[in-house]
This record gives structure tokens, C-alpha cells and sequence, in this order.
């Protein structure tokens, strides 16, 4: 959610009613420290122009501005701290204990869907908001409406042509890649975002207390994303196998960890001028977010610990994987977007004429735990269907295609809706006025009003022009013969139990080509991605290579093996170090290609490599 930040607010009136706000009392002077939510309930007595309503979850109800800074909340001190703050280590102590109680594949199968699920699901409350949003609408009317025209006529022309072809639908996820890049950046603006939201008590220069936020959540994160080694050798290697783009091989590997010893010292120095910048404020006498700072410490150690192959993840979950970790934040964020879209859609209704009315205004306007949790429920059931597999071809087409636009929607949405700096995004939101200087613009007036095709040209060039590109390799990839050397080997093992010793040798061949084709691949994506799968996966590798060129295309050829042999154990050798490298670390084994290799599987294939070595 990439604006939820340098937002500001009033809390100059008490509102009675939902739509004409009355004037009320001056209340007594509150002490230093009160606890104020954003929606504008006091947590420590009742409010003195309290509609006698409670606030539910998000009530929107205001009280007069304290003398003294206090802590903003989205929803209460209790509920933020359990949906927002404390979440990471929540959510870690579920997956972690999934762990515990079941084995690690159906561990993972279930995190794995889990967040699959609500990542769409959380999706709803963002079309919510803008059909919602009366205001919102009609100011980025053309955007909403015509928005799903380029991805949708995308996903249709490369889903029919895939049902044409009788390709693999598989084939059609080649078009995440956009997305791959876009996740990161949503993600880390949303974090931003509620750092700013806690932190607008605090008096000091905005443009100052901004930057300094930024840097630190940006310098922690790029740290973090580097030393996973999983996401950029995954980004790399589905660019090459996916769409033919060919960045794996174009990319120094020795630089990686130069480059992320770099980022790791340079997000210590912003740290130290962090606790610096915190410490002048405590001089200055500005307020300091204690909230803020306990989201910031929570979820960037959360991150770590998720993403990282650290021992301390190891030794509870040996089966641990990146995958495992990005599904289990992936679900913090979503629980994170369901508070403050259900704050922000209640808010709508406090206004007069900002609310749709009809079942949305009935819905926000009622608001209570119960209704929350329909809320919630109806986002899950719209994930539940676009995620469940089916078997006609044509029903999973129309799923998948609304699933793509629906991602790109929401990513493509927030990064505009969420500019808190627009004071529509105040009133909704409820944030206090805490500086008399501070400025605000409409949404009406920060942007050139644009006419339908101006807005479809624009959005042509945003998804258009990276779709084309990556759909021109993807065809590519669909025609081009199969280049899997272990579908290659497969397939002479089974001409050769048939006697048609031809065709054995021609995709023994084939096989041949393809390993050596795979070698500098695989090792350049284990140099970037030192994990047991990646390792195990170059292991078995140089095995096979090295079996076919000194043992098999030879005996193919005619011609005498036991000169090939010294050269065959060398790399025999380095095989067998290298899986015992992959086992010894307790990570998962299995790899593409070798979906369900075991320990034991890899300890029978190291002993039988070993007898390679001794045999005379």
C-alpha cells in the first residue's frame, strides 16, 4: 500500500451523527501520553460527545485535539498491537508450530495455501474502497473502469492460445514476472506507510521524519531481500526459463556478496543515525512513536528470521525454505490491509455524500466484531474461488486471467488511492491534527484530469509494453524443443529397455546438450543461492554431465571408456562433496526435476557415486 504516509488530520469536533457533525464542549485538558486512536476514541474513559454507540471495530467518532502529543491508533491500542504490530511474531509462531504437527511437505503445502488464498482475498477491500469511495470514484473514474482492459485482453490472448495449442496452463504464469518486481515495492511502501500513520504525533520536520523512516525500512529491506540469496536466483532463473531473457549469465555472481555485505553495512549506518534522529527528537521534546518503533523492530526481525537461512529457523524448522518464509509474511501483510481498509471504509461513512449508500454504507456505517469478521470472511471466499483449481481448461482460463488482473489491480490501485496527503484520505482515516502548519491538497487538485483514451494510452505503456516483452519470450519458450536434460534422460532410458537403441542415443544426445547448456546455469544460480536444494540440484548435475560425456556418449561412439574414467571420478568427487555439502545443512533436498528426492534417496545416490571412487 505504497501512500499511506504524511497523513495529518483534525480532531477539532465530536460527530454525533453520520452525517452533519454538531458542535461540541471543550473537553478537560488530557495529560501527556493519552492514548488516541486515529478513528478518534479516547482508550482510557468513555468520550465526552460519545454517541453512546461504542466504537466497535473502527467507530468513527472524534474527540478535540489533546494538548499534549499522543499515539494515534487504526483501530485501538489492543487490536493494533494483535493485527498490525504484533503479527509478524503471530503469524511466524503459527507457521513454525504447522511445523510441529505435521510433516514438513504438508506444512509447507499448507502455508503455501494459505497465503495463496488471502493474498487474493485481501485483493476485495481494495475494490471495495473504490466502489465504495463516492468521491474517489468520480475523481479516477477512468482509471477504475478502463484499468482491467490491458491485463484482462493480455491474459485472454495467451490463455486462448495456450487452450488452442493444448499447452500446459502452467505455461500462462510466465506474466507473474510483472508482478515478481512490483510485490516487493508494494510491500515495503505499505510498511512505510504505517510507520508514518504512528508516527504523526511526532513535531518534528516532516520532509525530515519522513526521509528518515524511509531509509531506514529501504536499507533494512534491500539487506534482507540480497542475503535470502532465494529471491533473486528465483527472479533471475524464471527469467531465463520462462521468457528466454537470458539476465542469470549477464550478472557477476562474485558481486553478490560484496554487494550485500554493502547493503548490510549500510543499513547499520542508517540505524545509527536513526537512533541518533531519535534521540534529538527526545532532546527537542517531539513525541516518538513507541508504536513505530516496535512495528519497525517486529516485522524487519520477523523478516530476517522468515527469509534468511539462519540457524535459528533451521534448528526449529529444519524443512524451512524462502518460500515457506515470503508465504508467512505474505499473510502479516494481508491481516495488516484488512485493519486499515475496514478503518478507512468505516470513516467514509462519518461523511456526508463520501459514502455509496446501499448495502456498503449499511454494512461500514453498523461496523462490530461480527461484521468485521464477515468482512473478512466474504474476501476469503472471493480468494477461495479465483485460487481453486479446476478441471475444465477453460473455467481454470477465467479464473487465472481474473486472478492476474485482480493482482495487478490492486498493486496498480494503491499506489494512488493511499496518498494520505490528500485530505480525503484524512477525514476517513481520522488522523489528528497535530501541527496547525502542516498542508494539505484534494485529490481533485494534484493531478491533470485525464479523458479515456489519454488513460488507456498511459496504462498501455505501464502494463502494455512489459507484457508484450515478456509474452514475445514466453512464445518463444512454449515452441522451442523441451530443454529439461533429466525429460532428455528419461526418455533414452526408456527407448533403450524397448531395444530401440536409435532413438536412445539421440536423446542421449539431446540429454548431453542439455546438461551442458544447464551446467553454468545451475552453478551460477547455487554461487547466488548456496541453499541444500540448490546445491543437491548441482550435485546430481555434474554426476550426470560427467557420466554421459566420459561414459555413455563414448560407449555410444564406439569408443574405449577407460581412458575417460580418472576424469569421470574427478568429477565423481566433486559431486559427492557437494551433496554431502546439501545434506549436512538439514534444508530440503528436492528440486526441479527431482520434486520429491529424500535424504535417503540422496544418501543412496552419494553411496553409489562413492563406489565409483573405489572401484578398481
Amino acid at each position: 500500500m505504497s501512500g499511506v504516509r504524511e497523513a495529518v488530520g483534525s480532531l477539532g469536533e465530536c460527530q454525533l451523527s453520520l452525517r452533519v457533525p454538531p458542535p461540541c464542549p471543550s473537553p478537560a485538558p488530557q495529560g501527556r501520553g493519552r492514548d488516541v486512536r486515529v478513528d478518534g476514541a479516547e482508550s482510557k474513559r468513555p468520550l465526552p460527545c460519545d454517541s453512546g454507540g461504542g466504537t466497535g471495530w473502527g467507530h468513527a467518532a472524534a474527540v478535540p485535539a489533546p494538548n499534549h502529543p499522543a499515539q494515534t491508533w487504526i483501530l485501538s491500542p489492543s487490536l493494533d498491537a494483535l493485527l498490525i504490530i504484533a503479527t509478524p511474531l503471530l503469524v511466524l509462531a503459527a507457521a513454525l508450530l504447522a511445523f510441529q504437527l505435521f510433516d514438513s511437505a504438508a506444512a509447507t503445502a499448507l502455508i503455501l495455501t494459505t497465503h495463496i488464498v488471502l493474498t487474493v482475498a485481501h485483493h476485495l477491500p481494495t475494490f471495495a474502497r473504490v466502489y465504495g469511495d463516492v468521491d474517489l470514484f468520480r475523481r479516477y473514474r477512468w482509471s477504475f473502469v478502463l484499468g482491467p482492459i490491458v491485463p484482462l485482453a493480455f491474459s485472454a490472448a495467451a490463455l486462448g492460445y495456450l487452450n488452442y495449442k493444448r499447452y500446459p496452463l502452467d505455461y500462462f504464469l510466465y506474466v507473474y514476472l510483472f508482478l515478481a518486481l512490483w510485490d516487493p515495492w508494494h510491500f515495503l511502501r505499505q510498511h512505510y506507510g504505517f510507520m508514518r500513520l504512528y508516527d504523526r504525533a511526532n513535531a518534528a520536520p516532516r520532509a525530515l521524519a519522513g526521509r528518515m523512516d524511509w531509509w531506514l525500512c529501504a536499507t533494512w529491506f534491500v539487506y534482507i531481500m540480497l542475503a535470502s540469496g532465494s529471491w533473486l536466483a528465483g527472479f533471475l532463473e524464471d527469467l531465463q526459463t520462462s521468457v528466454h531473457i537470458n539476465a542469470l549469465l549477464m550478472l557477476p555472481a562474485q558481486w553478490v556478496a560484496p554487494l550485500t555485505g554493502l547493503t548490510r553495512d549500510l543499513a547499520l549506518l542508517t540505524t545509527v543515525a536513526y537512533v541518533g534522529y531519535t534521540a534529538w527528537c527526545w532532546y527537542k521534546g517531539y513525541f516518538i512513536s513507541l508504536a513505530k518503533l516496535a512495528l519497525f523492530a517486529i516485522m524487519f526481525g520477523a523478516l530476517y528470521f522468515a527469509y534468511t537461512p539462519n540457524p535459528w529457523v533451521l534448528r526449529l524448522a529444519p524443512e524451512w525454505s524462502f518460500k515457506v518464509g515470503f508465504a508467512a509474511i505474505g499473510v502479516v501483510h494481508v491481516t495488516q490491509y484488512f485493519a486499515v481498509t475496514w478503518r478507512y471504509n468505516r470513516g467514509l461513512t462519518t461523511r456526508a455524500g463520501r459514502a455509496r449508500s446501499g448495502w456498503f454504507e449499511r454494512v461500514h456505517r453498523r461496523g462490530g466484531a461480527w461484521l468485521a469478521m464477515a468482512y473478512i470472511g466474504l474476501g476469503l471466499l472471493y480468494g477461495g474461488v479465483i485460487t481453486t483449481p479446476q478441471a475444465n481448461s477453460w473455467v481454470m482460463s477465467v479464473l487465472l486471467a481474473v486472478g492476474f488482473t485482480s493482482t495487478l489491480l490492486h498493486y496498480y490501485f494503491d499506489g494512488f488511492i493511499w496518498k494520505v496527503r490528500h485530505h480525503e484520505n484524512h477525514e476517513s482515516l481520522g488522523f489528528p491534527r497535530v501541527d496547525g502548519s502542516l498542508r494539505t491538497v484534494s485529490w481533485w487538485s494534484t493531478a491533470r484530469r485525464r479523458t479515456p483514451l489519454s488513460t488507456v494510452a498511459r496504462q498501455l505503456l505501464y502494463f502494455g509494453v512489459p507484457l508484450a516483452v515478456l509474452t514475445a519470450g514466453a512464445w518463444s519458450v512454449w515452441n522451442a524443443p523441451p530443454s529439461s536434460y533429466i525429460t532428455q534422460m528419461y526418455r533414452a532410458q526408456i527407448a533403450s529397455e524397448r531395444g530401440d537403441l536409435t532413438t536412445a542415443a539421440q536423446a542421449a544426445r539431446a540429454a548431453y546438450a542439455a546438461m551442458t547448456a544447464q551446467l553454468p546455469v545451475t552453478r551460477k544460480l547455487q554461487q547466488l543461492d548456496p541453499s541444500a536444494s540448490r546445491t543437491a540440484e548441482l550435485a546430481y548435475l555434474v554426476y550426470n554431465h560427467s557420466h554421459y560425456r566420459h561414459v555413455v556418449l563414448p560407449m555410444l561412439d564406439g569408443r574405449e571408456v577407460a581412458p575417460q574414467l580418472a576424469a569421470h571420478r574427478a568429477s565423481v568427487a566433486r559431486a559427492v562433496a557437494l551433496l554431502e555439502v546439501a545434506m549436512a545443512s538439514g534444508q530440503p533436498l528436492n528440486h526441479a526435476g527431482r520434486d520429491q528426492l529424500t535424504r535417503a534417496d540422496a544418501e543412496r545416490a552419494r553411496d553409489a557415486w562413492r563406489r565409483i571412487l573405489t572401484a578398481g
